[in-house]
């Protein structure tokens, strides 16, 4: 997982960082999409907003993202409600992503 951290960090060091005025969070783009993360754990924000729909602690997010921290978590949330339209139309395009990916994967396993 740090070889992987480290080598996102030198990957994003040759784009260009769009800070937020949430100071956990920034834009890179080609990095997640252009999807909003959280600085320095490169998790999206849509990925700590749909884990704490599931019932996600914060202790579980930040055990299963060591990178992350609480201010980080809650950073994450505060900008999800302040862009709630913004980050609910990225879920949603993930989610039907999602389910396009496992409709045309039951297709192929059916033709196998």
């Amino acid at each position: 997982m740090k070889q992987e951290i480290r080598q996102l960090r030198e990957t994003v060091a040759q784009y260009q960082v769009l800070q937020t005025a949430h100071p956990h969070i920034i834009r890179i783009p080609g990095v997640q999409g252009g999807e909003p993360i959280v600085r320095d754990a490169y998790v999206t924000v849509r990925t700590i907003v749909e884990q704490t729909r599931l019932g996600t602690t914060s202790q579980e997010l930040l055990e299963g993202h060591p990178p992350l921290t609480l201010a980080g978590i809650y950073d994450a949330l505060s900008y999800y409600y302040d862009h709630k339209e913004e980050m609910d139309q990225i879920i949603e395009e993930n989610r039907q992503a999602l389910e396009r990916l496992t409709e045309f994967s039951k297709r192929i396993v059916k033709k196998v």
